[in-house]
């Protein structure tokens, strides 16, 4: 694995450390905060995330190594739009809504497999349409005596690659392409210098959970839970609730204490890494998580389809491919591990739980301690972006 210089973290080593020490900070802010639960279901509420963060904003949809060789394609909904990734004959990565421009059928009904194409045919009137998009023909064409092909390829979306992954914007009437590192803003040099475009695409799992996207984003922006809700996994790996963590705009980057932690007191600052002697995880604003684990990454993406149901797509990132069986046996117990014992059988489980007692009047007001700040700092983010939406006003307070 490409080794992390230490300098972008090294003062979340230097704070880490001086929490280590003590553990009950005086830099804790003397009031807790509170979340009212409508932020989780109101619909109103949804459909205003749904606009302007989930269509407005740039969004991870994969990494490039899943459409690797001209003509292969890929079909997923995400946040209610279907989408059409496809590697053109000039290897040009392609994101399309996957709508036939004639009466809107879907041009490919299975979702989440890459496949191989030469072209997209309509099953309903067959027009077909190349992997650049545009329309290469359609049966009785004396039909349409008035039709202009250019202008009926398939809808486009704005889309680039970065990091070795693919973003988009879900609006097809927004027209260039996103400006990924401006977005990022100082989180590209943290994933330049981890050396994330090196990284291999390994395994994927998507599943789509009865809990509201956001209650997902809570959980791994804190590790309050860590020892207690893991301790039967990965819990006793870890520090009890120590980390420090930094705003980068509306992204966010924090660092967790493991049970390596102290060993850096006895070693100079070059020989910090923030994947064994840490846990470092980045958020990008609005859905996509980043956790660097000893020898891999994990990459979750939240793709909400109502207020109730979120996709959730885990992806596996190692160094290298595995050239060995022995290799191959590794990647695949900790891709098992991490998400099958960890993610989907703990945290998304305890979101569902939540998600199903938001309504039972239990709670008026839900806590935000002071181990758990930086869900403070990503709901106020999302307040920000909705304020001028009326939808979003379903309450005076949701963060007091």
């Amino acid at each position: 694995m490409t080794e992390i210089g230490v300098s972008p973290w090294r003062h979340l080593f230097e704070r880490l450390v001086g929490e280590l020490d003590q553990p009950t900070s005086p830099n804790w802010e003397v009031q807790t905060n509170t979340l009212d639960p409508k932020v989780y279901y109101d619909a109103g509420r949804f459909e205003a995330e749904h606009k302007h963060l989930f269509r407005g904003l740039p969004l991870c949809l994969g990494h490039v190594d899943q459409l690797a060789e001209p003509g292969a394609v890929l079909a997923v909904d995400l946040c209610g739009a279907p989408l059409l990734m496809a590697r053109g004959a000039d290897r040009v990565l392609r994101v399309f809504l996957n709508v036939c421009r004639h009466r809107g059928a879907r041009l490919m009904a299975q979702q989440g497999e890459v496949c191989r194409r030469r072209n997209f045919v309509c099953p309903y009137h067959a027009w077909t349409y190349r992997l650049d998009g545009s329309l290469a023909g359609l049966p009785r064409a004396e039909a349409f005596p008035d039709l202009d092909r250019h202008l009926l390829g398939l809808r486009k979306l704005p889309s680039t690659v970065r990091h070795g992954l693919i973003w988009a914007k879900l609006d097809p009437a927004s027209d260039d392409p996103p400006d990924i590192a401006g977005y990022l803003g100082e989180l590209d040099r943290d994933l330049n210098a981890i050396g994330l475009a090196h990284h291999r695409f390994y395994r994927q799992h998507a599943v789509r959970r009865a809990t509201n996207w956001k209650l997902i984003v809570d959980a791994f922006l804190e590790v309050y839970h860590v020892r207690r809700l893991h301790s039967a996994t990965l819990g006793p790996f870890f520090a009890d609730a120590v980390s420090v963590s930094d705003a980068v705009g509306r992204h966010l980057r924090f660092l967790a204490a493991r049970d390596t932690t102290s060993e850096i007191r006895t070693l100079p600052p070059e020989s910090w890494s923030p994947q064994r002697h840490a846990t470092l995880v980045h958020f990008v604003f609005p859905n996509s998580i980043f956790v660097y684990h000893p020898d891999y990454i994990s990459h979750l993406g939240m793709y909400p389809d109502a207020a109730d149901q979120t996709l959730f797509v885990h992806t596996m990132l190692i160094p290298e491919r595995p050239t060995e069986q022995k290799a191959e046996e590794h990647w695949r117990r900790s891709f098992e591990l991490i998400d099958t014992n960890v993610f989907n059988s703990e945290d998304l489980v305890v979101c569902e739980q939540i998600q199903r007692g938001l309504r039972s009047g239990a709670n008026e007001a839900l806590i935000v301690g002071h181990l758990e700040q930086n869900l403070r700092r990503f709901h106020s983010s999302i307040e920000a972006a909705l304020e001028a939406d009326p939808r979003a006003k379903v309450l005076q307070a949701p963060l007091a």
